[in-house]
């Protein structure tokens, strides 16, 4: 098992030890406390019950001075009694035998024992007042009172009894929670203790020792001794890096047998780069074309970024094929480096021939397409303008790129979108579309890598922010204006792009 599964397994069951005893404190925790509130709930009402029986008491010792008496004053007991159970029953009744039918039952009958013989004591207080002392104690004396407060004192005392068990059951079944908590508390340091020793063994034994002796082996191979064995060990992972550092010091071995070689072979490369830098920076310059004088009224400026190095899958192309008729090329090979560089340059030679021959844009885009798939596998978008200096007319074709931008006057812009699909193995035909550009026009081509830029919040730089600084900037020149928008780029995304870059833009100026 790999080192990862090894420490989650080692993770997983620590995490559900530490679980199970957390539910089990939970669980011994929650029996605790209804122990003790069960406890607290039967001691409140067995004191109350004993506060009931002796006011029974108080009563019926009260009625019987009374009787013998006949002072009013003897009746202190009988009355301080009566308040007593009439301020008791209440909280009794709310109070015991809640979840104890059986408790509930006994305390009804004290009640209702209770209450009968109140109803017999105060009819002897009425018969001592109305009849006098004989009569009443007649009464008092008979059987039926002293049934009566029998059966009272007899229902009271189970009723005692029982709350009393009630408590003592609660209180033992409280310490026992509470001693099981304490022994969960006193084995909880002992577990962590335990596990910490296993899970340090363990790490000893997958990574501790395997390091220490691959450490060995890299010292041993640093200073010069390539016949040390790395078989270390341990978990998978530290395994394979054992084996990676083996086969390191292999290709170390190899390495310093042909060292004579692979210096003739550096040699050689070194000779080959400098011979590659220079053809790439001829290739670079052809990409990206030196832009000539054009006639009054008329301006135009472009760059491009490549991706990787000098070389780009981008090219571009400005300049008169005719006295008064401008052509203007983007395209965009996919992919970026030195092959595309190479297509991209086959491509612009064709267009440029075509341009030349006075082919319109959407024939000139036919006549690439059919040697694109001869040149490479790649697909290819393509903007084709020829503009006519003197009246301002723009004949395009667009074959998948990106819309060219044309801003003219008022800041109302054009998208001169796709004329037909992007060139590839496909056959497919392309339009030509007519436009005007009026003083103060501006026509800005760009290709994919502008546009879909992307800052750290993977925001795009977008067409519209492009749009916008093309009507904004209305007093600057085609390069200031080019400068302006590829440093607005770098704000928005400081990094080397990861696509190629190109931005061309072509003014008619105000007469």
């Amino acid at each position: 098992m790999k080192l990862r599964g090894k420490l989650g397994a080692l993770a997983g069951t620590f995490v559900i030890v530490l679980a199970a005893v957390g539910v089990l404190g939970i669980v011994l925790a929650g029996a605790n406390a209804r122990a003790s509130r069960k406890e607290y709930r039967s001691g409140v009402s067995l004191e109350r019950v004993l506060r009931l029986q002796s006011a029974y008491v108080d009563m019926e010792t009260g009625a019987r001075g009374f009787v013998i008496a006949g002072v009013d004053t003897f009746l202190d007991p009988y009355l301080h009694g009566a308040a007593q159970i009439d301020e008791l029953e209440p909280s009794l009744l709310s109070s015991v035998g809640a979840d104890d039918p059986s408790t509930r039952a006994d305390l009804a009958a004290v009640i209702a024992a209770g209450r009968a013989w109140r109803g017999l004591v105060t009819n002897v207080v009425d018969l001592r007042r109305s009849q006098g002392r004989a009569a009443a104690e007649a009464v008092i004396e008979g059987q039926e009172p002293k049934r009566g407060f029998d059966a009272l004192r007899t229902l009271s005392a189970r009723l005692s009894t029982r709350l009393l068990d009630q408590r003592d059951r609660a209180r033992a079944d409280s310490e026992r929670s509470t001693s099981r908590m304490t022994w969960l508390l006193v084995a909880l340091p002992i577990v962590g203790f335990g596990f910490t020793l296993v899970a340090g063994a363990l790490m000893a034994r997958w990574i501790v020792r395997p390091m220490r002796r691959l450490l060995l082996a890299v010292r041993s191979i640093t200073s010069g001794d390539l016949s040390t064995n790395l078989a270390i060990g341990g978990a998978a992972d530290v395994a394979e890096v054992g084996r990676s550092v083996d086969l390191l010091r292999i290709t170390m071995e190899q390495r310093l047998n042909e060292s004579e070689r692979l210096r003739k072979a550096a040699e050689r490369e070194r000779e080959a780069i400098e011979q590659s830098a220079i053809v790439t920076l001829q290739v670079r310059g052809e990409l990206a074309s030196t832009l000539g004088r054009f006639p009054s009224g008329w301006s135009a400026a472009a760059d491009l970024l490549p991706a990787e190095g000098w070389a780009a899958g981008d090219c571009y192309d400005v300049t008169l094929v005719a006295p008064h008729l401008m052509g203007l090329l983007v395209l965009d090979i996919s992919g970026h480096g030195a092959a595309q560089s190479i297509v991209a340059l086959r491509c612009k030679e064709i267009l440029r021939a075509a341009l030349r021959a006075a082919m319109e844009p959407g024939d000139a885009l036919a006549l690439l397409a059919e040697q694109v798939g001869s040149l490479s596998p790649s697909f290819v978008t393509v903007f084709v303008a020829l503009i006519d200096t003197a009246t301002g007319t723009c004949r395009y074709a667009n074959a998948g790129h990106p819309p060219a931008l044309l801003v003219q006057s008022a800041g109302r812009v054009t998208e001169l979108g796709a004329t037909g699909p992007l060139l590839g193995v496909f056959p497919a035909s392309w339009s030509t579309r007519v436009l005007q550009m009026e003083a103060g026009a501006r026509l800005g081509v760009y290709t994919d890598g502008l546009t879909e830029a992307r800052n750290d919040a993977l925001e795009f730089y977008g067409m519209e922010r492009l749009t916008q600084l093309l009507i904004d900037l209305t007093d600057e020149s085609a390069e200031s204006l080019v400068k302006l928008c590829l440093d607005d780029l770098h704000v928005f995304r400081p990094l080397r792009p990861i696509d190629d870059v190109t931005l061309v833009l072509v003014c008619r100026n105000y007469p």
